[in-house]
C-alpha cells in the first residue's frame, strides 16, 4: 500500500512540476522575478506568522515572570516593538512589487507582440496569440500573488498592533 501511495505521490509532483515549469516559460522572463519576489514574500509572511502566533506568546510569558517593575519592562518594551515590526515593511514593499512585476511582463508581451508582428508583416492570430498569452500570464500571476501577500500582510499587522497594545499594557502596569 505505501509504495502504490509513493508512486501516486511522485507522479503528482511530476506532473506539478511539468505545468510550473510550462508556466515559467509562456510567462517569458519576468515570471523568475515574480517567482523570486513571491517565494521571498511567502518566505517572510511565514515567519511573521510563526513569530507571531507561536513565540511572541510565549516570550510575553518570559517577560511576565522576569521584569517585576515598571521601570525595568520599558527596555524590554521597546526591543519586543522592535521585533514585533521586524519585515514587517518588507512584506508590504514586497506585496506591492508583484503587481508591477505582472505589469512589466504585460508590457515586456505586447512590446514582443508588436516585434513579431514588425518582423514577419502580417498581424497573424498565432503571433498575436503567443505575446497576449504571455502578458496575460505574468498579470495574473503577478495580482495573484500580490493579493495573496497583501491579505495575510493585512492580517500580520493587525496581529502586530494588538500585540502591540498589550505590550504597552503590560509595560504600564503596576
Amino acid at each position: 500500500m505505501s509504495e502504490a501511495v509513493s508512486n501516486a505521490l511522485e507522479g503528482l509532483l511530476a506532473s506539478w512540476e511539468q505545468h510550473i515549469e510550462e508556466l515559467m516559460a509562456a510567462g517569458g522572463p519576468v515570471m523568475w522575478p515574480l517567482l523570486g519576489v513571491s517565494v521571498l514574500l511567502w518566505t517572510l509572511l511565514f515567519e511573521r506568522g510563526w513569530y507571531l502566533y507561536l513565540q511572541f506568546p510565549l516570550l510575553q510569558q518570559q517577560l511576565s515572570k522576569r521584569y517585576s517593575g515598571a521601570f525595568c519592562r520599558i527596555p524590554a518594551l521597546a526591543e519586543m516593538k522592535l521585533e514585533l515590526h521586524r519585515n514587517m515593511r518588507l512584506i508590504r514593499t514586497l506585496t506591492g512589487i508583484l503587481p508591477t512585476l505582472g505589469l512589466l511582463g504585460t508590457v515586456t508581451g505586447i512590446v514582443q507582440t508588436f516585434d513579431l508582428i514588425r518582423l514577419f508583416g502580417s498581424a497573424d492570430a498565432s503571433i498575436i496569440a503567443q505575446g497576449v498569452s504571455q502578458a496575460l500570464i505574468t498579470t495574473l500571476s503577478g495580482l495573484v500573488m500580490g493579493l495573496f501577500g497583501l491579505g495575510l500582510g493585512h492580517q500580520l499587522s493587525r496581529r502586530v498592533r494588538s500585540a502591540e497594545r498589550a505590550l504597552t499594557l503590560w509595560a504600564h502596569a503596576r
